[in-house]
C-alpha cells in the first residue's frame, strides 16, 4: 500500500476511490492506512502546539508541547483512532441496515479507516475544522458505496449520531442547570 497515492485518491476523487474500494479483502491495509494517518495527525499536533485535547494538554499528560508530546501523542492517537474506528463502524453500520443499507461490518470500517486521510492535516489551524467537515463528506460518500444507499439516506447515516450527541447533551446541560438553581434557590 502506497500511503501517499492512496491519501490523494481519497481527498482528490473520494467518490472514484470509494466505488471502486474492495468492502472485503481484510482489514490490515485499511487499518494501516488510518494507523499512520493518526501517527501523523499525533506527530504534527504534538510538534506545533495543537494538542488532542483542542491545545491544552495531549494525551501524553504532558503540559508542555514539543517532542515528548509529539512522542505520546503519536503512540496514543493510533491506538484511540483504531479503536474509536471499531466503535464508529458498529454504530453506522447499525444505522445503515435500519436504513435499508445493503453493505458490510468489514466494508464500513474500511471506508471509515480510509476517511481519516483528513487526519494528516486536522492539525493545522482552521484548515484543519474545515477537513474535518470534509472527513464527514468522505463517510457520507463511502457509506453510500459501501452501503448501496442514496446519498440522502447515507447523510442520515453519518449524521444522526451527531444529532443524538448534541440532544444528550443539551438534555444533560438542562438536567446540570436546573438542579444548580434548585441547590440555590
Amino acid at each position: 500500500m502506497d500511503y501517499i497515492e492512496t491519501w490523494k485518491e481519497v481527498i482528490q476523487r473520494p467518490s472514484d476511490f470509494f466505488r471502486k474500494m474492495p468492502t472485503t479483502g481484510g482489514y490490515n491495509d485499511p487499518l494501516t492506512f488510518a494507523a499512520l494517518s493518526y501517527l501523523i495527525y499525533g506527530l504534527l499536533s504534538g510538534l506545533f502546539g495543537r494538542g488532542i485535547m483542542g491545545g491544552m494538554y495531549g494525551y501524553s499528560g504532558f503540559r508542555e508541547f514539543g517532542f515528548a508530546t509529539a512522542i505520546g501523542t503519536a503512540i496514543v492517537a493510533p491506538i484511540a483512532g483504531i479503536i474509536s474506528i471499531f466503535i464508529g463502524a458498529a454504530i453506522l453500520f447499525i444505522i445503515y441496515k435500519v436504513l435499508g443499507g445493503s453493505g458490510t461490518y468489514e466494508g464500513t470500517v474500511r471506508f471509515m479507516s480510509y476517511a481519516t486521510a483528513v487526519m494528516a492535516v486536522y492539525w493545522i489551524p482552521f484548515i484543519g475544522w474545515i477537513f474535518g467537515l470534509y472527513e464527514i463528506y468522505l463517510y457520507i460518500v463511502g457509506g453510500m458505496f459501501v452501503h448501496d444507499v442514496s446519498m440522502v439516506k447515507s447523510a442520515i447515516a453519518v449524521l444522526l449520531p451527531l444529532v443524538v450527541i448534541i440532544l444528550l447533551t443539551v438534555i444533560a446541560a438542562m438536567f446540570f442547570v436546573s438542579s444548580i438553581f434548585s441547590a440555590i434557590f
